[in-house]
């Protein structure tokens, strides 16, 4: 047992070593005890008040320090009587700056530290603010819903770490219940679509890639089939940890644009076959009475037109497929091919190689004529004339500047000895006059005696 001399000795030893400590911290620190008295003042605490510690040991602080009385009594009375601490925010008129004050159980009495708000402070303060404006514009989203969940894979794992309050607009399913039941919000998804949306999420989440789905729901609330876009992508936190941040749009108007478009597109390309299909019987009543003889220039004259009839009607197929928003080009190519492809000794008289690259309607129409015009002439004068003859047409894009450009060279090769014509014919001058003021490019046609060659240059946009 110790003597109480050695006990005395021991408290006063670790007495000087906690003043030792509280004067080194940064932030001033006092202790009051129970009645309010000062027992410790460290020197950051002298400094702020501008007192040394003898002037204020042993006084009440109310007395002591008046203008703390409004600001730390109810924060005092709060700890001794809860035994808990507490933390204040507040501006005193004496202080420099605004004030974080914590008070908390300190032996018998209450222990008080605080410090002014520096730069890092008001940055946080500022960030806050920055949050909460942030989370009003994100709650009042009219055709949109912010969130973001925890990285998981499985579905079940999945929880939303932020939800806007748009939610419930959009879905009709308030935020709060979607926060702790992610599943009410799937169970929105019309059934059909519900394993494309889920697998298609599996699958970002697993390779932490981006995705972006298009989805009906049917609105919990008003029972409307509404639909949905949603847009996600991960995010890697300092900690090395990944959130998925996202966003829900409501698309159900823009869909609607769509479809009435599509209707409309529709309609033109109707009324587009119909008309093509009219200028067909209008030629052929108009030729009804014309020789059937093959040299009688009348009955020539009546096949080519049908024939560029027929080509212009193949183009116009390949682009209601893509509701004229372009072509491929190499669909293009072989329908302008069909009509004269032919096999010998298993090789194809008509080769074509080049990057399948879409093209503007007007680059394919026009294309589908000018190629149209070559097949026939070497049909009637070239390589398609005789059975080994070859034909081959190589393409490639170029990538500006200033725009991408279509080269495209065709090439014969196999045919009768070719002889410039004595004068350009409506085939000529659709190739060599027509396609450069279309597209805005260049074309040209060299008649070399072992196969036509035409070469082809023209802007992509």
């Amino acid at each position: 047992m110790h003597a109480p001399s050695s006990l005395a000795s021991q408290h006063g030893e670790i007495d000087r070593r906690l003043t030792f400590v509280l004067d080194e911290i940064g932030s001033p620190f006092y202790a009051l005890d129970a009645s309010g008295r000062f027992v410790s003042v460290n020197r950051a605490a002298e400094i702020y008040y501008g007192l040394p510690r003898q002037a204020l040991l042993g006084r009440v602080i109310w007395d002591a320090l008046p203008g703390t009385a409004q600001m730390l009594r109810t924060a005092f009375d709060s700890v001794l009587a809860t035994g808990e601490p507490i933390l204040i925010e507040t501006n005193p008129d004496n202080a420099a700056a605004p004030l974080s004050l914590k008070a908390f159980p300190f032996r018998d009495g209450v222990g008080v530290s605080f410090s002014a708000w520096d730069a890092q402070r008001r940055a946080e303060e500022v960030l806050r603010e920055s949050q909460a404006q942030l989370a009003a514009l994100a709650d009042n989203l009219p055709l949109g819903v912010v969130y973001q969940m925890n990285d998981a894979v499985g579905f079940q794992e999945r929880r939303f770490l932020y939800l806007s309050a748009s939610c419930e607009r959009l879905n009709g399913i308030p935020a709060e219940r979607a926060l702790h039941d992610p599943s009410l919000l799937f169970e929105l998804i019309l059934p059909e679509y519900r394993e494309a949306v889920a697998k298609k999420q599996f699958e970002a989440h697993r390779d932490r890639v981006p995705f972006d789905i298009e989805f009906p729901i049917r609105h919990a609330r008003t029972g409307e089939v509404r639909w949905q876009r949603i847009v996600d992508a991960p995010r890697q936190l300092p900690s090395g940890a990944y959130v998925w941040d996202g966003i829900q749009i409501d698309i159900t108007e823009h869909k609607q644009a769509e479809e009435h478009l599509r209707l409309l597109v529709n309609e033109l390309n109707h009324r587009v076959k119909n008309t093509l299909a009219t200028v067909q019987s209008l030629a052929a009543q108009s030729f009804a009475r014309v020789s059937a003889e093959p040299d009688d220039p009348a009955a020539k004259a009546r096949q080519a037109f049908e024939a560029r009839l027929f080509a212009l009607a193949r183009a116009h197929d390949v682009l209601t497929r893509e509701n004229w928003e372009g072509a491929r080009l190499a669909d293009v190519v072989r329908e302008v091919f069909a009509p004269y492809q032919r096999t010998t000794g298993g090789r194809d008289a008509i080769t074509a190689t080049g990057p399948d690259r879409r093209v503007p309607p007007a680059v394919a129409l026009s294309l589908s004529m000018a190629l149209h015009e070559l097949c026939t002439n070497a049909l009637k004068y070239g390589a398609l004339r005789e059975p080994g003859g070859q034909v081959n047409i190589a393409w490639s894009v170029s990538a500006g500047p200033p725009k991408e450009r279509l080269t495209m060279r065709w090439t014969e090769r196999g045919g009768p000895a070719v002889v410039p014509p004595a004068q350009k014919g409506f085939g000529s001058r659709l190739i060599e006059d027509g396609l450069p003021r279309e597209l805005d490019g260049s074309v040209r046609l060299d008649f070399d005696p072992d196969g036509v060659v035409c070469t082809i240059d023209v802007p992509l946009s």
